[in-house]
């Protein structure tokens, strides 16, 4: 025995033996179950098929003859009991599909140390259409109420068109892409930069699984205030230099746009607020003015907002002329009034202004009234309103008066007339008024002074400038 033991050859048969007697202790320990190791079965119903590699690129699956599986498995107890269905895993590989009808095996995962007994089915039926791309228009839906008074203006979108990627047969019910925006209460022109699109068949229900490129558009929806038109009339600040007279006042556009709500539009007969300062014309000839304009109150917008205006100044002239008649208002019913004087009915007045201007001048251009409204019966000096047109003043400094005899025509004679004659209306050489009134050779003055009969000192207006709205009783130019 020991010389055997001391032989190499029969140590390493030994070591041999001693290994594979080893290996398969441990071997046939770990294959066999113990007394207490119980094998179980299990059915797990509804497992998911989980289709993958499909190229959506140019494909989708439309449908499936069935979307899960039923799946008998066994294993230990203690194994298969604490596992979930999402453990198990049924796949379907799309990869090398073709467009139509395919029917496909199925593959499966299972956890460790559980194994398949049976799975119903073991194929699925697919059908796979190509998928088709359109472009389809992008309208917009508009949500809630404006600002009383103001309208939407059509929409302006970005990009206008879009794709829309589904399969042939879903893409041929889409109608329309849409997006919806809330503009509730707004009173300003409505921005939003991300609007979500959504496709929709002729039903007006959505199409599912529509693909939008782009997803979504920038909208701005410009909103429209209530609106008016109304003239405009110039008014003036500074003065012309010495010597110099306007010969005409040119804006490029005569009314403005404004907008607001509607209640403060509708006290607005003209915009008043263009002002020209006459310093700023430095010589004689044409000059080109920028003017700004700007809102009134409680007016959201104007339009435009600037304008020009073509200024000409020219040397001043003078005229006189006479025999300007002199026209009564006012006369309350039942009443008549005479003109005592001047005597001829009539005024003479030297105005200046440009040379053309005056040369054109007409009688008939000029309006004188006697204002006698609100008199009583009697005899009554009364100052005189005088209307002239634009860019022609008065050079008299005095106002012009005029006595006016009222009577009221209700009241019956009762005596006899005096025969010796009163002062005849218009007929006595002797009377103050006429001539005495107003001297047609006054000189000097403020130029463009009317009188208001009610009024005790004289006032003086500014006239808005030829092209804009002119107020009647509105003359003097600075």
């Amino acid at each position: 025995m020991d010389r055997w033991l001391k032989n190499n050859n029969v140590v390493k048969i030994l070591a041999i033996a001693l290994s594979i007697l080893l290996w398969a202790i441990v071997h046939l320990d770990n294959s066999m179950p113990t007394p207490t190791t119980t094998i179980d079965s299990k059915v797990i119903e509804n497992i998911k098929i989980q289709p993958f590699d499909l190229d959506d690129s140019k494909y989708v699956l439309s449908a499936m003859d069935t979307d899960n599986v039923r799946m008998e498995v066994r294993g230990r107890r203690s194994d298969i009991t604490s596992l979930f269905n999402v453990d198990y895993r049924v796949r379907l590989d799309l990869s090398h599909v073709k467009e139509g009808t395919n029917t496909l095996p199925l593959s499966y995962d299972l956890p460790s140390a559980v194994e398949l007994v049976s799975m119903q089915p073991k194929t699925v039926t697919v059908i796979i259409e190509r998928r088709e791309t359109a472009s389809y228009p992008v309208s917009i839906v508009t949500k809630g109420s404006l600002a009383e008074g103001y309208k939407a203006e059509v929409a302006v979108v970005d990009p206008s068109t879009v794709k829309v990627t589904l399969p042939s047969t879903s893409l041929a019910d889409v109608t329309k892409v849409e997006g919806t925006v809330e503009i509730d209460g707004h009173t300003e022109t409505f921005t939003q930069k991300k609007v979500k699109l959504t496709a929709y068949n002729s039903k007006g229900q959505e199409v599912a699984d529509a693909i939008i490129e782009p997803s979504s558009v920038s909208v701005e929806i410009p909103l429209t205030a209530p609106s008016i038109n109304v003239p405009i009339s110039i008014q003036y600040t500074g003065s012309l230099p010495d010597g110099l007279v306007l010969s005409e006042v040119t804006p490029n556009i005569n009314q403005v746009k404004l907008y607001g709500p509607q209640d403060t539009l509708a006290g607005i007969q003209s915009y008043n607020d263009v002002t020209i300062d006459l310093s700023e014309v430095k010589q004689s000839g044409k000059s080109a003015l920028s003017i700004d304009l700007k809102p009134p109150a409680g007016v959201v917008r104007i339009e435009p907002s600037t304008i020009q205006v073509d200024v000409d100044a020219v040397s001043v002239g003078e005229r006189t002329m006479d025999g300007i008649p002199i026209t009564i208002e006012g006369i309350a019913n039942g009443s008549e009034a005479t003109i005592i004087s001047p005597t001829d009915k009539s005024v003479t007045m030297k105005l200046t202004g440009a040379a053309s201007l005056l040369n054109s001048l007409n009688k008939s251009d000029i309006k004188v009234v006697a204002q006698i409204q609100d008199l009583k019966p009697g005899s009554h000096v009364v100052k005189l309103q005088v209307t002239l047109p634009h860019f022609i003043t008065a050079a008299d400094k005095e106002p012009l008066t005029a006595t006016i005899e009222i009577k009221d025509k209700t009241i019956p004679s009762t005596t006899e007339p005096d025969k010796t004659p009163d002062k005849e209306v218009g007929t006595d050489p002797e009377s103050d008024g006429g001539k005495d009134t107003l001297d047609p050779d006054i000189e000097g003055g403020d130029a463009g002074t009317i009188t208001e009969p009610n009024e005790e000192n004289n006032s003086t207006t500014t006239p808005p400038a030829a092209g804009g709205t002119t107020d009647s009783t509105d003359n003097n130019v600075p």
